[in-house]
């Protein structure tokens, strides 16, 4: 994978009259695993939420370099993240297969690691029933799964370990592995201490 280095500087985020995020910075580079800790309401899904261009800081710069190419631009980043969130949308009608097609579509990404992916997350046998018949811990394997997919230059996981089982767990922490043998960077946004426990370095919101 190519070299990455992805810095905040000076990002303020408030939502209203509610300042959330007040003068935060990071600089982060591939291979480096970073978890971003705090109380509820501390601001740990806005910093994964602004690196992955679903936001926009009120103030400050976010910027990301992968190889010479600046790919600081919010639509870029967004198709350069693979993001695990209690946020993130599945449609309950469509099969776990399904699902991780549609994504591909999105992204005109080939759909030829689908099958295998939905194997490594432990949903081999059940990727072709309907999401919406899924227990809770079953429908967070298939956001690993679609993070996995496209093994992206950046990695966000926030509240990752939602819901799993010990085996959902060995999931996840098999995924932070991998990316970071990849020269991928991961950010963890949560409050689990095995989670922050993969982190090479913490930072306390």
């Amino acid at each position: 994978m190519e070299t990455i280095r992805l810095e905040l500087t000076g990002i303020e985020k408030r939502y209203g009259m509610r300042r959330v995020l007040r003068d935060f910075a990071l600089v982060a580079e591939g291979g480096e695993v970073v978890a971003i800790t705090g109380a509820n309401g501390s601001g740990k899904s806005t910093v994964v939420k602004l690196v992955a261009g679903l936001l926009r800081a009120s103030k400050g710069k976010i910027a990301l370099t992968v190889g010479t190419v600046d790919e600081s631009e919010p639509e870029r980043r967004r198709q350069l993240c693979g993001y695990v969130s209690p946020d993130l949308t599945l449609y309950p009608e469509l099969t776990a297969r399904e699902n991780l097609r549609f994504f591909c579509d999105v992204r005109g990404a080939s759909p030829e690691g689908i099958a295998a992916t939905l194997e490594w997350v432990g949903l081999g046998g059940r990727e072709d029933d309907p999401i919406g018949q899924y227990s809770s811990g079953l429908r967070q394997r298939v956001k690993l799964a679609l993070a996995a997919l496209f093994e992206p230059p950046i990695l966000l996981l926030d509240e990752a370990g939602l819901a799993l089982d010990e085996k959902g767990v060995a999931v996840v922490e098999s995924l932070v592995a991998q990316q970071k043998t990849r020269g991928g960077l991961t950010l963890i946004a949560t409050n689990d201490s095995r989670e922050a426990a993969l982190a090479q370095r913490v930072i306390a919101l």
